[in-house]
């Protein structure tokens, strides 16, 4: 049960007043990964015999059999008769490696696949981003719903549990929930019919200007986007883009944000 708000910054307060909903993107917004997943997938493979993997290779195998996934089964296989998120990803990390080293051995690669999707479910690859925490209990504590909108699989809620997040949130709703993929309004809709609020009370926060920050504009949503991307940050409307969670931070306890 959430206890009384204990905000009392009255700037904080003013600059959230006319929210009900605040959502959060997740992947580099409030999370990312300890390693850069190419690394991480070579140090696995290592760990289970594999050892002579070009790490250049891998890095270019995995951009081009990640875009080739993502275009052959969206939103993780979600529209895929018969194939389950699990077999999308264990499908990308045998493509990966098949791309790097062809002649793998099949029980082996199968092992390595089976290895890294379990993983990618744990704490083990993945870290905080500095503030993440904080922004969330302010939103909490000015008495606000708080919850994720990420194009996700379904294993997102065990991966916040395992980084000590998902207990902060009111809801997670991934992509493969609803079936559309950020920046699809629809996907924005649905949060709003989940949480019982109009689009005029609720606010985005997200890392990508496509997805996240213009995705919910045009769902008639508020957005703020967090990158260090300058030219993103250039086409946001002011006030409303940070390079990053501490400035943001400072700027709702420090200055007004017009919306």
């Amino acid at each position: 049960m959430r206890g009384a708000p204990i905000m009392t910054n009255t700037r904080l307060i003013n600059n959230l007043k006319r929210f009900r909903l605040v959502t959060f993107d997740i992947t580099d917004t409030l999370v990312r990964f300890s390693k850069p997943p190419a690394i991480q997938y070579a140090k696995t493979a290592s760990e289970l015999g594999v050892s002579d993997i070009d790490q250049s290779a891998l890095e270019k195998c995995f951009k081009k059999e990640f875009k080739a996934m993502r275009k052959l089964h969206p939103n993780w296989g979600y529209n895929t008769p018969n194939f389950t998120w699990q077999e999308w990803w264990t499908e990308l990390v045998r493509n990966i490696f098949l791309c790097v080293k062809p002649n793998i051995e099949p029980k082996k690669l199968q092992e390595v696949a089976e290895t890294l999707v379990r993983i990618y479910r744990t704490k083990e690859c993945y870290s905080h981003i500095d503030g993440g925490i904080e922004l969330v209990d302010k939103m909490r504590d000015s008495g606000k719903k708080v919850g994720v909108i990420s194009n996700f699989d379904p294993s997102l809620r065990q991966v916040l549990k395992e980084v000590k997040l998902a207990e902060k949130f009111d809801f997670i709703l991934t992509s493969y929930d609803v079936g559309f993929e950020k920046p699809h309004k629809e996907i924005y809709n649905a949060c709003l019919r989940k949480c019982n609020v109009r689009s005029t009370e609720a606010l985005h926060i997200g890392n990508m200007y496509d997805m996240d920050y213009k995705g919910a504009r045009n769902a008639g949503w508020s957005s703020i986007l967090i990158t260090t991307n300058e030219e993103d940050l250039e086409k946001t409307e002011p006030t409303h883009g940070y390079r990053n969670i501490k400035d943001l931070l400072y700027f709702l306890d420090n200055d007004s944000i017009e919306w």
